[in-house]
């Protein structure tokens, strides 16, 4: 079985790019290193990126801290103390103005919101934000943008053809001077950022917002350890071969505990990545040796991994509407939780928040669930495409920055949302206000007050877009899973590398994104069910290509050409 190429991304990043094409920039003023105003470079010279320093958030008492790179820390019980990790308060009165997304329902408006209310004290000036719904970000951002009138503090998701545009345009200031080396560490909560957050939203080595923190990943597979014991595999196999026969023999169980039994329940995509890192197929855009953008799909390795989902399906290892399935991920994830499949792939959200391990195990008598490291194809490494980092930033107003002092101000309010685990600031913007939204339990644990329009004026204002570093809190039902999800989660996340156009705006992509996701669908679905023969993989290919595919490829090319 054939690889493809592995190699170690670009450590400078292209500026963001449009078609290919270098958008605009302009020179922003912003502050030095100092803390004072000045002229910079202009944001369309490549520069090299002078990182942030950083410094690990404070480690909780009880936290379970790992020594891998990207595994974030593990709590277990409640936080027993709360402190304080800002000192002042982050505004000398005024207002600060964001645009920001809403998930949700909207606030009630102060003072019927007291959270609202509460927030203002907090911050020492009133908080006035513009709440977007996601659907409608890149027609408001638009809107907004054109008015002229930019808030203080915006929510940048800079792969949105409005917000990139932006950013080239010198809408945001460039926040590099002040934010490099050890001038970060005024703002101590921002340090905690990780370095390779800094280095995949950095626009041709300039630093444009504080970056929304993710993990190096977020989904992972997991398994019944009962039902590979019931079909003769007290271990995960050591190949690809004998982890087909061990789905095989699961599968072929048939009724369990009285209830039809299946082996996976949908084939989507995160069922077919997991057989992606088995077989070593690589980032979804990859440079060859030649320095050529390569997408996985023309890699020999994803001829092998459809090949082997298709050996699955062919030994029944699939549900039969696995297919189907695919677009109903609460019923497929049911299927688990009610002891009809052996094998599904989730979040931790997933697992822990919406219970999904604690909800299997009472559900069905001896049901053994926990999360599991798949083989590779030959015994040997595997590859994972690594999370991005990031997923958009919060980037400040190029007007407002033109004053240090404001330029300070805002930074600190950024500080004061990336609050740290067992701060009292992060325990007010991620669980609200104690008496309004919860209370402490006789454990000091966090009791939800059940208050659905409060939670809501919480929910509705705390989306400013930068949040701590990411962290697991495990509920107290379901400590008995700690002990494998840390182990499996740390040799995932051990094997992962980033992909290589991280960062990078593609205006193909945007465009032609619908077209190629509906042949990649078709195609993949149907060669996987053996609708299609594999050796239609090349037809795949060319229709994939003229969906829009070589367009994508060249825009990426180009970008890292320019770099």
């Amino acid at each position: 079985m054939s690889q493809a190429p592995i190699h170690v991304p670009l450590t400078r990043r292209g500026f963001l790019t449009v078609a290919g094409v270098t958008t605009a920039g302009v020179a922003l003023a912003s502050c030095s290193s100092g803390g004072g105003g000045g002229n910079r470079s202009d944001p369309r010279d490549a520069v090299e990126l002078e990182l942030p320093t950083y410094v690990a958030p404070p480690e909780i008492p009880g936290g379970l801290v790992s020594e891998v790179e990207g595994m974030p820390a593990i709590y277990t019980q409640p936080i027993s103390e709360y402190t304080d990790s800002v000192t002042e308060v982050p505004l000398s009165g005024g207002a600060v103005t964001t645009f920001q997304v809403l998930w949700g329902a909207p606030p009630q408006d102060a003072p019927a919101n007291e959270y609202w209310v509460s927030l203002n004290e907090r911050l020492g000036g009133e908080f006035k934000p513009t709440l977007v719904a996601f659907d409608t970000y890149n027609e408001k951002m638009a809107t907004t943008i054109a008015s002229g009138e930019i808030p203080d503090l915006s929510f940048v998701q800079d792969t949105n053809a409005v917000a990139a545009q932006a950013i080239g345009d010198g809408v945001f200031a460039d926040l590099s001077e002040v934010l490099a080396g050890d001038g970060i560490l005024q703002w101590p909560n921002l340090a905690n950022v990780a370095s390779n957050a800094w280095t995949a939203s950095a626009k041709n080595g300039h630093i444009f917002g504080i970056p929304n923190e993710d993990p190096y990943l977020t989904n992972f597979p997991a398994i019944r350890y009962d039902l590979m014991a019931a079909a003769g595999h007290d271990a995960i196999p050591a190949d690809a071969d004998g982890y087909l026969q061990m789905m095989s023999d699961i599968a072929a169980l048939g009724s369990v505990n009285g209830k039809q039994h299946w082996g996976i329940a949908a084939f989507d995509g995160k069922a077919q990545s997991y057989v992606e890192w088995m077989f070593r197929a690589g980032t979804t855009w990859q440079v060859d040796d030649a320095g050529k953008v390569v997408n996985i799909i023309e890699t020999d390795a994803y001829a092998d991994v459809l090949a082997f989902h298709n050996s699955m399906w062919n030994a029944g290892v699939y549900h039969p509407d696995a297919l189907a399935l695919a677009t109903q991920g609460n019923q497929a994830a049911e299927l688990f939780t009610n002891g009809q499949v052996a094998l599904t792939v989730d979040s931790f959200n997933g697992f822990f928040g919406a219970g999904i391990f604690r909800d299997t195990v009472d559900i069905t008598p001896g049901a053994a669930p926990g999360l599991f490291v798949p083989p590779a194809f030959d015994g040997g490494d595997l590859l994972i495409q690594r999370n991005d980092g990031y997923w958009g930033m919060v980037a400040i107003s190029a007007k407002a920055a033109e004053d240090p002092e404001r330029l300070a101000e805002l930074l600190n309010v950024i500080n004061y949302w990336r609050a740290p685990d067992g701060s009292s600031e992060a325990l007010f913007i991620h669980t609200g206000l104690e008496g309004y939204n919860f209370e402490f339990g006789a454990d000091n644990e966090i009791v939800d007050l059940g208050d659905e329009a409060a939670n809501a004026d919480r929910a509705a204002l705390q989306w400013l877009g930068a949040f701590k570093s990411p962290s697991f809190n495990i509920p107290a039902n379901a400590l008995e899973f700690v002990d494998n999800f840390r182990e499996s989660v740390e040799v995932l996340i051990a094997a992962t590398v980033p992909s290589p156009v991280v960062g990078i705006y593609n205006e193909p992509a945007v465009e032609n994104g619908s077209r190629m996701s509906e042949v990649d669908t078709d195609y993949r679905g149907g060669i996987v069910s053996g609708r299609m023969d594999l050796s239609a993989i090349e037809e795949y290919r060319e229709a994939w290509r003229s969906a829009g595919g070589d367009a994508v490829r060249d825009a990426y090319q180009a970008a890292l050409d320019e770099a």
